[in-house]
């Protein structure tokens, strides 16, 4: 009986299936990483685009209830936590965005995690004439006056605070390293402000620990810490991803007189 012999088969890749198989790869790894930086991309314009909301919402409430709101200090979309704001009080100055206080039901499709990227800051001083979270006749109008409790009485404050001295005690704005100087809390405090909203970024860009960066970092969610933010020309880059909006009392006041 008579076998027929065939030469066994080569295993494994030759040189150019290998070079053809890492070729693929690469273009896929390629496609996978543009795609990647594109959804984060994505991911931060949103975000930003809603800090951006968040903003028209504060001046909307300014000019529906004549006053800022405080900031949430809990957690729970309130200003103050739930329990207001008080008169002349110098509390819940910085903290998380009262959403629900705002009328912005739709923050309830945030993630906490997201919520926590977000914090708002606002002017509170000891005496209700300078407080912008709290409602007070302030020119002189009595009970049952058209003017009584107006936005007359929170221009009036903003035009007060406009001529009084930087108080680091309050909010305030540090520089950006760039038009006005290094941004540096300590030795480089620029202006007191109505109010900001800060945005953490979609990383921890400095590698602290801190979702917030540089002169932002001592910022937290709900319970506010700092009372200083970076200047919103503060450069974009790997150590730094935040953005900032201020908002100063001419602003505020010339938003209020149109």
């Amino acid at each position: 009986m008579t076998f027929l012999t065939f030469p066994r088969r080569q295993q494994g890749f030759t040189l150019l299936e290998l070079a053809l198989v890492l070729i693929v790869l690469g273009v896929m790894a390629m496609i996978a990483m543009q795609y990647r930086h594109y959804s984060l991309n994505q991911d931060d314009a949103t975000a930003r685009a809603y800090q951006d909301q968040i903003a028209a919402a504060l001046y909307r409430f300014a000019e529906r209830h004549y006053r800022l709101p405080c900031a949430d200090t809990n957690g729970n979309g309130l200003e103050g936590g739930g329990s207001g704001c008080g008169q002349g009080q110098i509390t819940d100055m910085v903290g998380g965005v009262p959403f629900l206080t705002l009328g912005m039901s739709n923050s309830q499709g945030l993630s906490e995690a997201d919520r926590q990227r977000y914090v708002y800051g606002v002017f509170r001083d000891g005496t209700p004439d300078t407080d912008l979270a709290t409602l007070a006749e302030r020119t002189g109008d009595t009970l049952g006056a058209e003017g009584y409790l107006s936005v007359d009485d929170l221009r009036y404050a903003l035009r007060s605070l406009g001529s009084r001295a930087l108080d680091t005690n309050r909010i305030y704005v540090t520089g950006d390293d760039q038009q006005v100087g290094a941004a540096n809390c300590s030795s480089n405090p620029i202006a007191n402000l109505a109010f900001f909203v800060a945005y953490a970024g979609t990383r921890d860009a400095d590698a602290d620990g801190s979702p917030f960066d540089g002169q932002n970092s001592e910022l937290n969610w709900p319970t506010g810490g700092a009372l200083c933010v970076s200047g919103p020309q503060t450069g974009q880059g790997e150590q730094y991803d935040d953005t900032v909006i201020i908002v100063s009392f001419a602003e505020l006041l010339g938003y209020l007189s149109q």
